[in-house]
């Protein structure tokens, strides 16, 4: 991809680099629909759906990730740039993997 910004493809591969650390963790690009699953990413973005839900996207460098709480408004310490270990069923709807109410554990930053 000869137009992409080089300082992405940098953070994508220390954040690959990262994630290999975690070698139970799929890399999310290789997450399988209706599968459980240990997912390790760094939050990216964070939408709070007022009275339904708190969506949390993470990304690890080769794809990405949106964990959805029901009934949630934050978790504690869950925050951008946050290093997030998830486990949980995967879905996959329109190419975008999707966890619903993972259980989740903090993990060190890749920049910490």
């Amino acid at each position: 991809m000869p137009d992409e910004d080089p300082a992405a493809l940098a953070r994508a591969q220390d954040l690959r680099t990262w994630r290999g650390e975690y070698v139970d963790a799929t890399p999310l690009d290789e997450l399988q629909p209706r599968h459980p699953a240990v997912a390790v990413g760094v939050v990216s973005r964070m939408l709070l759906v007022p009275g339904r839900s708190l969506d949390v996207t993470v990304e690890d460098g080769a794809g990405h990730l949106i964990a959805t709480w029901t009934g949630r408004t934050r978790l504690p310490g869950v925050e951008l740039g946050a290093g997030l270990r998830l486990t949980g069923t995967v879905s996959q709807t329109d190419g975008v993997y999707r966890m619903r109410n993972p259980e989740y554990s903090l993990v060190a930053e890749p920049y910490a």
